[in-house]
């Protein structure tokens, strides 16, 4: 699918507001002092959304702030294999279904992950927080959830590195045949689940040891309550995908919910939180 690039020439004190007018369309956005990029599906693009965005540009003051260039699809495979050197992440190295593991990497256990069209390769700094956070929490015999689990990564690296059983879910359907397609090529389809869907195809009466989220705030805050009940009494939440600028705000919505972060770690500019409930 083609992708709406947008660029906000704003100053990085004004990028809170754009990112949460964006939020709820944007698949990603990267950030520098004085630019804002946020990445569109071109189906969730439209002229009204253009010129709501234009229009809060002007109100602030940066008339001519926006810029529009359209994405085509890309060969991500091609890329992955051609360009990406495998990446170590705590207890976990990722690479391609057909690298080569390095000699130096034989302590690893190694993840097989091919993108195709899905988010989650370890080269990017929220895969690799949640990555670091899974490899710290993950306990032997726990039963773990992924939300937006996109290539399946994390639900696969939970599986390989001692739990009894996983659950991936994802609204994408490319994303949802992309991560069954890595779960068994990884030798984890007895324990390792992927639906399509978002929490809400998780099983109401499921009580997770860790629930794994690597998502934009605007959805993630909106779906705290079921996560928080689909967590056991003395499980771990741990939550990536989040700009350091987002901190404070997503911390209030954590306590809300009578969720505590007791470990946080930040990398490139994205936040990451290990959290548990409140008792």
């Amino acid at each position: 699918m083609d992708t709406v690039e947008l660029t906000l020439s704003v100053p990085a004190l004004g990028h809170d507001r754009y990112i949460g007018l964006l939020d709820d369309r944007a698949t990603g956005f990267r950030q520098t002092d004085a630019v804002l990029v946020a990445y569109v599906p071109v189906d969730d693009w439209s002229a009204d959304a253009r010129e709501a965005l234009a229009a809060r540009l002007r109100n602030d003051g940066y008339g001519d702030a926006l810029s529009l260039r359209l994405l085509a699809p890309r060969n991500w495979n091609a890329e992955w294999e051609s360009a990406v050197s495998p990446v170590r992440v705590g207890p976990f190295l990722l690479c391609g279904t057909d690298a080569n593991v390095p000699p130096e990497h034989d302590d690893a256990t190694v993840l097989r992950i091919d993108p195709a069209q899905s988010f989650g390769t370890g080269h990017h700094a929220t895969t690799r927080l949640c990555l670091q956070l899974i490899g710290a929490t993950v306990a032997s015999g726990d039963t773990v959830v992924d939300v937006g689990t996109g290539t399946g990564v994390l639900a696969i690296a939970a599986c390989r590195h001692g739990a009894r059983s996983a659950l991936g879910v994802d609204t994408d359907v490319r994303a949802v045949e992309n991560a069954r397609a890595h779960v068994r090529h990884n030798g984890v389809s007895d324990r390792v689940a992927i639906r399509k869907g978002s929490v809400e195809a998780v099983p109401s009466d499921v009580a997770a040891d860790v629930i794994a989220v690597n998502i934009t705030m605007r959805p993630l805050r909106s779906m705290l309550p079921a996560l928080r009940s689909r967590l056991a009494p003395d499980g771990t939440l741990l939550l990536s995908g989040l700009l350091t600028s987002q901190r404070s705000a997503m911390r209030t919505a954590l306590d809300n919910h009578n969720l505590i972060p007791d470990t946080e770690t930040t990398e490139d500019g994205w936040w990451a939180v290990h959290c548990r409930p409140r008792t």
